[in-house]
């Protein structure tokens, strides 16, 4: 006879855990081990996020992750990524270590991460990148931090960054950081299909535009 066990949720296993603390122990050392076992589970969501490389699907304006599908346009030298979870002193390391590995600005001999899709044969240096930032629901001051130094590394490797999607807050946080000290008003857009359009312009003044399609 097999068994088979459905995951519990994660409020649902919060709850849980709080409500035994609470009868075992008492209702202050149990709502303390609840807000601890919150955290918990918020933190260990947060570091098993992956960055999504997006490509633009075909007769479309939409830019989806390249893992969905196999039949996606991806321009050479043009990057555009999303980092879909919350950007604080969690998670920065992460984030620096991933952006700097799809950029090309990482040091040798570090693990490089799992791709979403297969790698080109010839990889073109990325040229231009665009950051979506519509997954980053919140950022600190250390995770605004990483972001502004992303940007400094971005200009002096010669890559243009552009940044879409930012929430007020977000680039509240951003700006507070010294972002546009590093990059100008002209490099943030209210969505990827804007930037992704003004990465192709600039890529056309600087170079031969050819898109990859992945079959």
């Amino acid at each position: 006879m097999a068994w088979h066990f459905t995951p519990i949720p994660v409020l649902q296993a919060v709850w849980m855990v709080t409500w035994v603390a609470v009868v075992i122990l008492s209702v202050d050392l149990g709502l303390a081990i609840g807000v601890v076992f919150s955290m918990v589970t918020v933190v260990c969501r947060t570091q098993r996020v992956q960055c999504l490389a997006l490509g633009l699907a075909e007769g479309t304006e939409l830019y989806r992750p390249l893992r969905e599908s196999r039949k996606l346009l991806k321009v050479p030298g043009l990057c555009i990524l999303r980092y879909p979870s919350p950007l604080y002193f969690g998670t920065r390391g992460q984030f620096r270590r991933t952006l700097e590995w799809h950029l090309g600005l990482g040091e040798g001999g570090e693990e490089a991460p799992k791709m979403d899709g297969p790698p080109d044969r010839v990889a073109e240096p990325v040229r231009v990148v665009v950051l979506d930032c519509s997954g980053i629901t919140f950022a600190d001051a250390a995770g605004a931090r990483e972001v502004v130094q992303l940007a400094s590394r971005c200009r002096d490797a010669g890559i243009h960054l552009l940044l879409a999607q930012c929430s007020a807050s977000v680039l509240g946080t951003l700006t507070e950081a010294g972002l546009l000290d590093r990059v100008t008003p002209e490099q943030l857009f209210v969505s990827v299909q804007d930037a992704a359009a003004h990465a192709l312009q600039r890529l056309e003044t600087t170079g031969p535009k050819t898109c990859t399609v992945w079959v």
